[in-house]
């Protein structure tokens, strides 16, 4: 017997801002440890001080959510809530550089060249500002 509310599902008791956080937070963690491993396991082989497995997380995050976000708003259909999953959740674990490079890819695809050329020069520019500032700051203490 079930109490009068209460779902044998778990899944479907929540709420649905609620499912989207918990499999927000579940593919998050899962893209992080796959960014972790493929990292890893790149830059050991390479052996070098180059970031090639930053880079190759970059680039690979960029191309699939590149892929999997246009097939699913085009082609397959997909609740709100996984897409979230997947693009905010599971990329954002992964790489933030592929978001990045799916907004930019949009605007340019929407013919926005300025608004696209602005985001990246300032998201480079601002960005290595901002990480030279924070490394300096660190350096002070």
């Amino acid at each position: 017997m079930v109490a009068l509310g209460v779902s044998r599902n778990p899944i479907r008791a929540l709420n649905g801002e609620t499912l989207q956080l918990v499999l927000i937070a579940i593919f998050g963690a899962v893209g992080t440890l796959a960014r972790y491993g493929l990292q890893g396991l790149v830059q050991v082989r390479a052996g070098t001080a180059f970031p090639y497995g930053t880079l190759l997380v970059n680039l690979t995050g960029c191309f699939f959510l590149g892929l999997l976000g246009q097939f699913t708003m085009n082609r397959v259909v997909l609740s709100p809530d996984w897409r979230l999953a997947i693009t905010v959740g599971f990329f954002g674990g992964y790489t933030t550089f592929s978001s990045f490079g799916w907004e930019t890819a949009k605007m340019l695809e929407d013919g926005e060249w300025l608004r696209a050329t602005t985001y990246v020069a300032a998201s480079v520019v601002a960005g290595l500002v901002l990480s030279m500032a924070g490394i300096r700051l660190a350096n002070k203490f």
